[in-house]
């Protein structure tokens, strides 16, 4: 049997609901590594090499799923895939990396990236079932993990795909990063983020699961800077007994900080789902704002929908905001739809399908975005395949 260990990911960084079990979640880990492939799409441009200050910030980051799951992916004899954008370069084309997540086997992959001052990049994450193409030549990262539940052994924990992502944002630099979990269904996967934003830096972030018996997101940042920005926005589709649990931090240190996060998503038989949102105020961010919103539809009677938002606040001159529509359409919607002689089941449907094709649609990849709006039962318009 192969030796476990097991952690706590997606801790709230202030312990609040301990007798509801909230406050984190605990997963198996075991110890043996194997390789994943990953092809990359790189955009042509002379890189610059990264600076030791930024190898130094990136490495010693806080992400979302935790310390110990930080030592976990640290530990794992892999390379770290590093780009990064020159100062004042605007990259038009996005950098996609598509990690095979496979059936047969459990990865880990490790990425780090970097906006010099001035700069603009899109990064593309797609973590797909498909098999990689015959022959592919490409790096090779990755690392045992498994069951989402502490309880398992080695014999039922599933196959799992890991990503732990690094960005620092620059001064008056913006990131755009999109990472989609679409892993076969007996697989979990982990999704780690940390990210670092200097004075007037901007980073956009979308998250979009559409598959995999579990999906774990996690996401800190340090808004560090004057006016540096984050915004959050998350798509989810759960069903069949599968879970969705998520973990968002925003650190304000900085002077007129912002951070939204919006999740929007769908629940059916017997899936749950757990957000865990924490705005932090720390002293001295004056005039910082912050929101938590979440969009949820459910579906079933029997899925299960944990929301747990957190404002810590050491500075005055704040403004902390969460708000939540969480449950079946109204009758006022339902009425619309019978009115256009579309019945309940179809309205639902359309709603569902509604929450995440609105999340397909901002991914810049065009042959990424329309094979993801198929998977949904969209029609595919030439203006999205170009």
């Amino acid at each position: 049997m192969t030796t476990q260990n097991t952690i706590r990911v997606n801790a709230l960084p202030a312990p609040t609901w301990r007798w509801l079990r909230l406050n984190d979640t605990a997963i198996a880990l075991p110890e043996e590594v194997s390789e994943a492939l990953v092809e990359a799409t790189l955009p042509e441009m002379e890189e610059p090499a990264f600076t030791e200050e930024e190898y130094s910030r990136l490495t010693g980051l806080e992400t979302g799923m935790g310390a110990e799951f930080q030592q976990y992916t640290a530990s794992a004899p892999v390379d770290i895939f590093r780009w990064k954008a020159a100062a004042g370069v605007k990259i038009e084309e996005p950098l996609v990396a598509r990690v095979f997540a496979t059936e047969g086997e459990s990865t880990v992959n490790r990425f780090f990236f970097s906006a010099e001052e001035g700069s603009e990049m899109t990064i593309v994450m797609d973590l797909t079932k498909e098999t990689p193409p015959d022959g592919m030549d490409t790096v090779s990262y990755g690392a045992n993990a498994t069951d989402p539940a502490a309880e398992a052994d080695t014999a039922s924990a599933p196959l799992s795909v890991t990503t732990d992502t690094r960005i620092y944002v620059h001064k008056n630099a913006k990131v755009r990063l999109i990472q989609v979990s679409r892993t076969a269904e007996a697989m979990a996967s982990y999704v780690d983020v940390g990210a670092y934003v200097e004075e007037k830096g901007s980073l956009d972030i979308l998250q979009l699961t559409l598959g995999g018996r579990s999906t774990f997101f996690g996401i800190a940042v340090d808004l560090a800077g004057t006016e540096s920005h984050l915004n959050i926005e998350t798509g989810f589709q759960a069903g069949e007994g599968q879970h969705v649990d998520i973990n968002y931090v925003a650190r304000h240190h900085g002077v007129k900080t912002d951070s939204n996060m919006n999740v929007r998503g769908v629940l059916w038989k017997g899936a749950s789902k757990t957000w865990r949102a924490t705005v932090d105020f720390l002293r001295g961010c004056k005039g910082a704002r912050g929101a938590e919103r979440e969009d949820v539809l459910l579906l079933d009677e029997d899925v299960v929908n944990k929301t747990i938002p957190l404002i810590l606040c050491q500075e005055e001159d704040v403004e902390g905001e969460h708000g939540a529509t969480i449950g079946d359409l109204s009758d006022d919607v339902l009425l619309y739809f019978r009115s256009r002689g579309i019945d309940d089941a179809t309205a639902y449907q359309l709603m569902a399908k509604g929450r995440l094709i609105g999340c397909v649609r901002q991914i810049p990849d065009a042959a990424l975005r329309a094979e993801l709006l198929q998977e949904l039962g969209e029609e595919v318009e030439a203006a999205d395949e170009e």
